[in-house]
Parts: C-alpha cells; structure tokens; sequence
C-alpha cells in the first residue's frame, strides 16, 4: 500500500472542507427556500380565502334573491359570480353552473314579469355557460338538468321552435338522470318539469310526485361540506310537492310539507305564498 504524504492529506482535508461547504451552502439554500414559501403560502390562502368568501357571498344573495322574488338581489349574485368567473384561470366549471343557475333564475322571473327581451338574453348566456362546461366535465349531471330547464323557456318563448327542441330538451333531461341518478336536485327539476308537462306529452301530477318524493329523501340524506358543490333546493322539493298535493285537492298533506318548507328555509317565500293562499282558501270552506 502506497504510503501518504503531507500533500495528500492537505488534498483530502480540501475535498472534505469542500464538500462540507457545499452541504452547507445546500442546507442554507433549503432555509431560504423554506422562509420564502410561508409567505408564498399565506399569499395563496389569503386569494382562497377571498374567494370562498365571495361564493359564500354570492350564492347568499343569489337564495336571497329567491327567498323574496328580488331581481336586484339576483342580478348582485351574477355579477358576483361573473367576478369570480373572470379572475379564475383556468375556468372553474362550477362558476359556470352557477352563472347559469342565476341565468335560469333571472330568466323565470322575466318570463313571469312578461319581459321576454331580459328572459331571452338571459337565457342565451345561461345556454353558453352550460354548453362550455359540459365540454369540460361531461360527467356532471346538474349542467345538463338546467340546461333542460333553458331549452324548456326557449320554448316558451318561440313555441315554432318546439318541433326540434322539445326532442332536445328530452334528451338532456334523460342524461341528467342517466349520469346522476341519486342527485337530489337533478329529481327536483324533473319533478317541477312533468309537474307542468300535460299527461298526453309524458308529464302528469303522479309522475312529478315520484320524482318529488325521491328527490326529498335525497336531500334528508345530502350533507354538503364543501362550499363550491350545489346545495340548494331542499325547500323547492318539498314546496313543489305540496303543490302537486294540491292539484290533487290533497290539501292537508299540502299544509304538512309546506310547513316543512318552511322548517328548512323560514324566509322561502313561495312556500309562504302558497300557505297563505291554502289558508284562506280553507276559510272560505
């Protein structure tokens, strides 16, 4: 074995300082790293944190806007929801749904008030939205229920046009439920949609009831956590079922699941509407 001289050593003792400088050099490079990613965090969790806030926000005016039958209310909600939608890159498809969610909801109050210009420019933009995000997840079954909804106002408002959306609109429906069978909401509108479809065309009361009634135990069992997911609805199931209750001259069972309506939402205003009427009907009995 070769022996070493003083001049190897000094080499080694070089290539060890060296190799300890380089360690410490990397341990003070991960510090630094690590001291700037607190903040990079914090600067991430501050944005989330305003936009959570600001669903939260937005989906408070939009059901507020519902409870009462405000437009304004409805109008603050879109363009909370439109702020959303233009900061988010890439497009979150949720923002989408809720857009046209408003949409649908600004377009039945304008159909209501007989202001068919505002439904219709409405309903165009809600029919974009839906049609963009059903591209980007064609697994969700509630875009393609409201989108239902929108074709069904198309309608409406151009009864020429029924030949070749009516078809359509079947269609759309018939996907909600083949993709999400057990979605409360998805049973919810298909129950209001037979509930004014004439029996002769596939509607009827007794057919909305099914999809009513499934569409409340569903919601009994719902538990939303996450506040981007849809949890809407629970007091529009059990209003619209009393409403058919009340076609069929059910009234008691009317008064019980509005009552209920009302345990879920106290300031829904259809269901207090619709007991009032119900009650003084009952006293001119």
């Amino acid at each position: 074995m070769a022996r070493r001289t003083s001049r190897d050593y000094r080499i080694i003792l070089g290539l060890a300082q060296s190799m300890i400088f380089i360690f410490w050099l990397a341990l003070n490079l991960a510090g630094c790293s690590w001291n700037q990613s607190p903040g990079h965090n914090s600067s991430q969790a501050e944005q989330n944190s305003k936009f959570i806030q600001t669903l939260t926000e937005a989906k408070a005016k939009l059901q507020a806007g519902i409870n009462a039958w405000n437009v304004e209310s409805l109008k603050e909600a879109r363009d909370l929801f439109l702020n959303l939608f233009m900061r988010q890159k890439p497009e979150n498809v949720y923002l989408h749904y809720y857009l046209a969610l408003t949409d649908y909801r600004l377009v039945t109050f304008y159909f209501t008030s007989n202001n068919k210009e505002e439904a219709e420019r409405y309903n165009s933009e809600g029919q974009k939205y839906l049609e963009a995000a059903t591209e980007k997840d064609p697994n969700f079954g509630e875009l393609f229920a409201l989108y239902s909804f929108l074709l069904g106002y198309e309608i409406a408002l151009h009864p020429e046009r029924a030949m070749s959306l009516g078809p359509k609109s079947s269609e759309y429906s018939a996907k909600a439920l083949e993709k999400e069978p057990d979605n409360p909401r998805i049973n919810l509108m298909e129950g209001i949609s037979l509930l004014y479809t004439p029996e002769a065309y596939g509607g009827g009361v007794d057919k909305a009831i099914g999809f009513l009634e499934k569409s409340i135990s569903l919601f009994e069992k719902e538990n939303i956590k996450d506040v981007l997911k849809p949890s809407w609805g629970k007091e529009e199931a059990y209003t619209f079922l009393a409403r058919a209750y009340a076609q069929k001259k059910e009234d008691e069972k009317a008064f019980e699941l509005l009552k209920k309506a009302l345990e879920v939402n106290p300031e829904f205003g259809m269901a207090k509407e619709m007991l009032r009427a119900l009650e003084k009907e009952k006293k001119k009995k």
